[in-house]
């Protein structure tokens, strides 16, 4: 099989360090406790979350495969915390993508408002516009026209935000975080 490498140090490098792994660990129950906090707009439908801060500022310091697993198992223990209808795992593999490209776009990358712009404006549509929708189409029973129009305003919304949110922390975690945890 082969690695997957970015400069000296391949992507699962993450996992042969302990701090790295609390960090992770960390960033996974970060996610937990946000997923509590999400606003309902359509009950069952349509929220607001958070919990892509803890995602992103994995994949930024570890890369793409721990913020993919950052996500995935965050959005497992967040179900388990507070399940909110039937588990899916569609919803899952969601989370494990946007961790995983947020990932490709910061990892060992300068965190600029651009690189930020592209990143968000990549995840939405095939996340927030595409893959959400089909799995409410398929959970629902509801027509994929009607929920990506409501996730389109939603996205409108959320675009700014997002991008605010991670310019901020991404420049806060380039000054702060030090060099051997971030392997910038």
């Amino acid at each position: 099989m082969r690695r997957f490498f970015y400069g000296k140090k391949d992507v699962f490098s993450f996992l042969k360090d302990v701090y790295s792994l609390v960090l992770v660990a960390l960033f996974i129950a970060i996610y937990g406790v946000l997923s509590l906090l999400r606003i309902y707009i359509i009950p069952n439908q349509l929220r607001i979350s958070f919990t892509f801060m803890p995602v992103a500022w994995a994949a930024m310091l570890f890369g793409p495969v721990a913020g993919g697993l950052t996500g995935a198992l965050g959005d497992v223990i967040g179900w388990a915390i507070n399940p909110v209808g039937p588990f899916f795992p569609g919803f899952t593999l969601n989370a494990f993508i946007v961790g995983f490209m947020y990932g490709m776009f910061f990892y060992k990358k300068e965190i600029t408002l651009k690189r930020v712009i592209a990143a968000v404006v990549t995840i939405t549509p095939v996340v927030d516009l595409v893959l959400n929708p089909v799995w409410l189409s398929i959970m629902t029973g509801e027509a994929f026209k009607v929920l990506v129009f409501t996730r389109i305003v939603k996205s409108l919304i959320m675009l700014p935000v997002k991008c605010l949110i991670l310019y901020t922390s991404g420049v806060l975690m380039k000054k702060f975080v030090p060099s051997r945890i971030r392997r910038v």
